[in-house]
């Protein structure tokens, strides 16, 4: 079975040099050994700071990583079911991801294709395309960064295109909310270049507040609205998450905890 974790859903990046490192304890870098998610049990394994592997062994299934020089350009996901999923990640040669392609065996002929544009020093035109037989859905999203290099918000324009009808929708995501604690990846070699998420958004901060909605043509919607608290060691690097996602109308509709393990603190 599959599910979207925090970590790893769809829709990295931005920053460059080691500001995605703990440079004070780039000797011995604080990193993530295990990890609780929505229920579900990780590990994870590494080569120095690099990340070599990512275990649920809640549900049998397997991400491995493969890095070219400091950059993460693949990983694949292997199912108890042996589905296998593989992305494939490239980048320029300021070390910024200018394309990602997802794909997977049981969906031959379906695939998902993001293509980051860099304009000027705080723009970026992300297009998002999800192709399945008898489907083709784009979003063009018109992104801009803070100062370090974190998403910062985008408006967007969604095109959801079949056989005899298509949909058209707009939307937004409004201003992310960072606090001041640390990711908890942020000392992974190449993890933050990823902007693949809600959560992998080119920050070495952790998210409080998000709120994305689209309104479609015909009425529909489109949303990912949540809010966070953490609970924090001595050393700034969170031990829990509490996530809380809302409709639209401000409704309450789950509540996601998240622990974590470090190799020490």
């Amino acid at each position: 079975m599959k599910k979207n974790y925090l970590l790893f859903s769809l829709c990295a990046v931005i920053s460059c040099g080691t500001a995605d490192r703990d440079t004070s304890e780039f000797d011995n870098p604080v990193l993530v050994t295990k990890m609780v998610q929505d229920g579900d049990n990780f590990t994870f394994s590494y080569d120095g700071a690099k990340i070599t592997e990512m275990k649920n062994t809640t549900e049998n299934w397997t991400r491995v990583y493969t890095y070219t020089g400091d950059l993460i350009t693949k990983y694949v996901d292997t199912y108890s079911d042996g589905t296998v999923d593989t992305t494939i990640l490239t980048y320029n040669s300021n070390q910024k991801i200018t394309k990602q392609t997802q794909t997977s065996s049981d969906s031959p002929n379906s695939s998902n294709t993001t293509t980051y544009i860099y304009i000027g020093g705080d723009k970026i035109k992300i297009t998002q395309t999800f192709v399945s037989p008898g489907n083709t859905k784009t979003y063009v999203r018109d992104a801009y960064t803070n100062s370090d290099g974190s998403l910062k918000n985008w408006t967007e324009t969604v095109t959801d295109v079949y056989p005899t009808v298509t949909y058209t929708g707009t939307g937004s995501l409004q201003n992310i909310v960072y606090d001041g604690g640390h990711y908890p990846f942020k000392n992974v070699t190449g993890f933050i270049k990823m902007l693949e998420s809600e959560d992998m958004n080119g920050s070495p901060r952790n998210v409080k507040e998000y709120k994305n909605i689209i309104t479609y043509s015909n009425g529909g919607e489109e949303s990912t609205i949540f809010k966070s608290t953490y609970e924090y060691n001595t050393k700034s690097y969170p031990t829990k998450a509490i996530r809380d996602y809302y409709h639209s109308n401000n409704q309450p509709y789950k509540s996601e905890i998240t622990t974590y393990e470090y190799n020490h603190l």
